[in-house]
């Protein structure tokens, strides 16, 4: 079960196609869609470099923030869409999460939709 009163850390889970949401660093929950609140995007450079370095994937970069909502990978459900900016994260471009229009570093956001055609935020 997921408190809400912590926060929780959501990555991409590109075995599944989907996004684990992880607390206290155990998985509790897989979505398709995710919305958190009070965000900040993480990127651990040590894992960055191994995966550079190894050209392996693995996880080394985040969103922690509030769980707003989610919904699982076989539900019908869907959540709507923030209107905002799209932010991305290519560990072979950039060492951080970058806004994509703009090209600049995002590291913070009010908001953040992650749904199964990318991620979207709302500034701080």
């Amino acid at each position: 079960m997921i408190n809400p009163d912590q926060p929780v850390r959501v990555i991409r889970n590109w075995k599944r196609n989907c996004y684990t949401i992880l607390q206290n660093g155990v998985p509790k929950a897989s979505a398709k869609q995710v919305r958190l609140a009070d965000v900040e995007f993480r990127i651990r450079p040590s894992g960055r470099d191994r995966m550079l370095r190894e050209r392996k994937r693995n996880v080394h970069a985040y969103a922690i923030g509030r769980l707003i909502d989610f919904t699982h990978p076989d539900e019908d459900r869907v959540l709507e869409k923030i209107h905002g900016r799209t932010v991305s994260y290519s560990p072979y471009g950039a060492a951080a999460f970058m806004d994509i229009e703009s090209n600049t570093p995002v590291t913070v956001a009010a908001t953040v939709h992650f749904g199964e055609d990318g991620v979207v935020y709302r500034a701080a």
